[in-house]
């Protein structure tokens, strides 16, 4: 019965990966992306594929054929993609062959590549080689978001490159309203074309929320009326980071079911403190406390509204801190949360970027050559997040996870009735009603908790639930440290074991919320109880 029991769990989980990915067209009901005929929730699980830089065509074509790179998006995880196209290749460049384009860039040897790898690729226009990837992304049966980049084909993005908001020079309203226009009607056909974004990253000094509401809604009004099956994603102001005009003036839009908002955030996005020079806790709360005033607020409230976090990202060789102790950070609010995402980047490289040629993604997910990850212990890191943890027409009663977000490990329980880390794929389901005063972890379906033992030891599981030690809250400014006293009133934060798999307790790392000087790194000591009811 144990067995069968674990073999079903994992059912499930494999289940939330892939169940929800041919349910189309969507549409919304408060802050969820659901399937117009079910009802049930579909999730987000996106990675970007970027095809608006200058050379106009999806990267990775130098490197290996396209169906080779498409197969690899499930493969990986990955239900969904977040293509980009800057608005001039269809309004301007859409009948002129890649290979003109390449040679103009003068990069003969990602041609010689192409040529190698996806021959056919040279002699097309940029649509055409644009509708081959679609194509292909299509049989394949991954969900797109089509999204407008730019208009001039370039790298994105800057503040004073002149591309970044309405009536800018090159983003000019009545050419990106055409370029829309055609885009939502062109891709009609495509069943897995889900979504477009009216434009990424708004920015620049002609910002201001009053051409926001004019032109938002006419560009939205252009995707739903060309093609009404269509999401329609909305960027904030700021490179996409701010919507808190919305606090005071809807966007009152007659087709709301159809309406999500689009986020970005990166260890760099805003003046939240350095990551390096200042207590994680404080830097971390610091984050998702803006995070919130600026745009996680519209997923709550009396009229919730679904919110794509649309990019996100890190160094993915490791060798960025600052990125290190973010991801971690930003992770637990994605898993908290339940968030739709789309993380930066796929492709492990470019034809063409910012005049290097051949040049490097240290925030894909692949590495250069498109064929390993460049992080190998991604899959783990992510693999929960890639999983559906609530779905609002679910019948089932609510459980949590315990989760780790630095390692991407779920809790288990050991022969010897002792916490370990395992895969996210079946994992142990708790029940926790605590607060500030503290409660009981306790094991769904039994009549044990967990009770900490000592500093330095595995908490076990207990029928002595009104234990002290058997009392747990969230501690610190971050609320990711799990805190329990031992027998001297001390209180012990649960914590990974350096040789082995088991979870320990031991001293709490910089919880004290006014310590400016404590630079440890408490992140091992991050857990999460998350909610489930799938």
């Amino acid at each position: 019965m144990k067995m069968l029991c674990k073999v079903s769990v994992l059912l499930l989980f494999l289940a939330t990966l892939t169940c929800y990915c041919n349910a189309l067209p969507l549409s919304t009901h408060k802050r969820w992306i659901i399937d117009d005929a079910t009802g049930k929730r579909v999730k987000f699980t996106c990675a970007h594929w970027v095809a608006h830089a200058k050379p106009m065509v999806a990267e990775g074509l130098d490197q290996l054929p396209l169906n080779d790179i498409v197969k690899q998006f499930p493969e990986r995880g990955f239900n969904c993609v977040r293509l980009s196209y800057a608005t001039y290749m269809f309004t301007r460049y859409a009948n002129v062959s890649i290979g003109e384009t390449l040679r103009s860039l003068d990069i003969p040897e990602r041609v010689a590549a192409i040529e190698k790898h996806n021959p056919w690729v040279l002699n097309m226009t940029h649509l055409q080689a644009y509708d081959a990837v679609v194509d292909a992304l299509d049989k394949q049966g991954v969900m797109m978001l089509i999204d407008n980049h730019v208009s001039m084909p370039k790298w994105c993005c800057d503040r004073q490159d002149q591309n970044g908001f309405f009536n800018d020079r090159h983003f000019q309203p009545q050419e990106w309203l055409q370029g829309l226009a055609f885009v939502a009607r062109h891709f009609k056909p495509k069943r897995h074309v889900v979504a477009m974004d009216l434009r990424n990253e708004l920015r620049g000094s002609r910002e201001s929320s009053k051409d926001w509401y004019k032109y938002v809604r006419q560009g939205a009004r252009t995707i739903h009326q060309h093609n009404p099956n269509l999401l329609v994603v909305i960027s904030g102001l700021d490179f996409d980071k701010d919507f808190t005009f919305l606090k005071n003036k809807p966007l009152d839009l007659n087709f709301t079911k159809k309406i999500v908002y689009e986020a970005h955030l990166y260890s760099f996005t805003g003046d939240t403190g350095s990551w390096s020079l200042q207590p994680v806790n404080r830097v971390c709360a610091s984050v998702l406390e803006s995070v919130q005033n600026l745009w996680g607020f519209l997923i709550g409230g009396s009229n919730p509204a679904p919110m794509f976090v649309s990019e996100f990202g890190y160094d993915m060789t490791g060798e960025n801190d600052a990125d290190n102790k973010y991801i971690v950070c930003f992770k637990s609010y994605l898993a908290a949360m339940d968030m739709d995402w789309s993380l930066w980047s796929f492709g492990g490289s470019y034809y063409y970027r910012q005049g290097n040629v051949g040049a490097d993604e240290s925030y894909a997910v692949l590495t250069h050559d498109w064929t390993r990850y460049r992080d190998p212990k991604f899959p783990h890191k992510f693999q929960l997040l890639q999983s559906l943890l609530q779905d609002p027409t679910s019948n089932l009663s609510k459980s949590q996870i315990l989760f780790h977000p630095l390692s991407g490990n779920c809790t288990h329980v050991s022969s010897k009735k002792e916490l370990e880390f395992g895969d996210c794929k079946n994992h142990v389901r708790w029940s926790f009603e605590g607060d500030n005063n503290g409660a009981p972890i306790r094991m769904m379906d039994s009549p044990l908790c967990l009770k900490a033992t000592g500093e330095g030891l595995p908490p076990t599981l207990s029928k002595d639930c009104l234990s002290p030690q058997s009392s747990w809250r969230f501690v610190s400014v971050t609320g990711l440290h799990l805190a329990t006293k031992n027998k001297n009133g001390e209180l012990l934060c649960l914590d990974t074991d350096s040789h082995s798999s088991k979870l320990v307790t031991e001293k709490c790392i910089c919880i004290d919320d006014d310590d400016s000087a404590c630079l440890d790194n408490p992140q091992n000591q991050w857990f999460q109880l998350l909610t489930t009811n799938v």
